[in-house]
């Protein structure tokens, strides 16, 4: 009997910044050749009157704002991706939950587990306050380029001399940009014995006590590398206190009420199912929403257990009503086998079959 391999994962993350080919003194041309286009093609989308082209500019309503989009397509997204490409490879620091691959909002809100007090704060306009200047000294700074060669790159990451918000570069960009800010706070925690972790732009902080003059500590850093904090919040671990939408409550992590809510609907609409169609269609969505429930609760906790055995009894019926209707299809269709009479008599034991 043949031995299954174990899948191996994929190694995202493979080596440090000093290991990075942006770290070992590339010229223009050794750029244009790691995004797989030539020097001078480069530099023309480096212009802005060039780059212009490649830039879809559009508004968005969201949580009640307004945000203005600003992000590349054709030639210039590909410059984009591949950059971003290069840079997923780079070790980040464990504090940071996003953009990061296999980190997800349950690993960010379980990094605080039976804390005390919690402390959260966003970075206000945290991908437009990411000028082109900045990327161009980080990149100097991290990766020892030539500033001709970082200018090139800023240029090109960049519309309206700031970062992209819409690029799929810009994230992992400005979190390596901010890299020293997010250091010196996560220094500045470990000193406190407290925890820390960055989601995008928003930092979470927590720990037994924080004291007062810990947060002027912080926003001073934040100030000093040329951003603003807002949105503080200093809550306790009495009740559930929600971190990127999960909420923690002592050793355990829930999902809001809004959640909640949403099974009691989704069950109503599974126990009132007649058809086989809506019983396959009502249960799919319950067992969707049940797993993903799981999923942050841990499938080892009590509720995590009765939701498991919540969703084997979905299973059940709904393969139950699949086998039904699969059967009642065909005695159907051999109907037309029969006299009148004997089909008007199958007929009525066919609907009489429950699911």
């Amino acid at each position: 009997m043949a031995v299954r391999k174990r899948r191996v994962r994929k190694a995202y993350e493979r080596y440090e910044i000093d290991r990075s080919p942006l770290a070992q003194r590339p010229s223009q041309r050794d750029i244009a050749s790691l995004i797989s286009e030539n020097k001078s093609d480069l530099n023309r989308l480096a212009t802005p009157q060039f780059k212009e082209q490649f830039l879809v500019r559009r508004s968005i309503e969201s949580g009640g704002k307004t945000r203005d989009l600003v992000y590349p397509e054709g030639r210039l997204r590909a410059a984009h991706e591949r950059l971003k490409f290069h840079l997923n490879k780079i070790v980040q620091p464990s504090y940071l939950m996003s953009p990061r691959k296999n980190r997800s909002q349950r690993d960010n809100a379980a990094a605080h587990l039976d804390a005390a007090q919690y402390l959260t704060l966003d970075i206000k306009q945290f991908y437009p306050s990411t000028t082109r200047g900045m990327i161009r000294n980080s990149l100097v700074d991290l990766f020892g380029m030539e500033a001709d060669v970082a200018g090139l790159i800023a240029h090109v990451a960049t519309a309206d001399d700031r970062a992209c918000f819409g690029s799929p570069l810009t994230p992992v960009l400005a979190s390596l940009v901010h890299r020293p800010m997010f250091d010196a706070i996560a220094d500045l925690c470990a000193s406190y014995d407290l925890g820390h972790t960055v989601w995008v732009d928003d930092l979470t902080i927590s720990g037994n006590q924080i004291p007062g003059r810990f947060v002027s500590q912080v926003r001073a850093i934040v100030a000093s590398h040329g951003l603003r904090s807002h949105k503080l919040k200093y809550r306790t671990g009495n009740k559930a206190v929600f971190i990127t939408g999960i909420g923690v409550v002592g050793s355990n992590l829930v999902v809001p009420r809004s959640v909640e809510r949403r099974s009691k609907d989704l069950w109503r609409d599974f126990q009132k199912a007649d058809t086989v169609d809506e019983i396959d269609t009502a249960g799919s969505r319950l067992l969707s929403h049940l797993g993903g429930i799981r999923h942050v609760v841990g499938k080892s906790s009590k509720r995590g257990q009765k939701i498991s055995s919540e969703m084997n009894s979905v299973r059940q019926k709904r393969t139950k009503a699949l086998r039904i209707g699969s059967e009642k299809s065909a005695s159907t269709s051999n109907l037309r086998y029969l006299t009148a009479e004997e089909q008007e008599e199958r007929r009525d034991e066919i609907d009489a079959i429950p699911f």
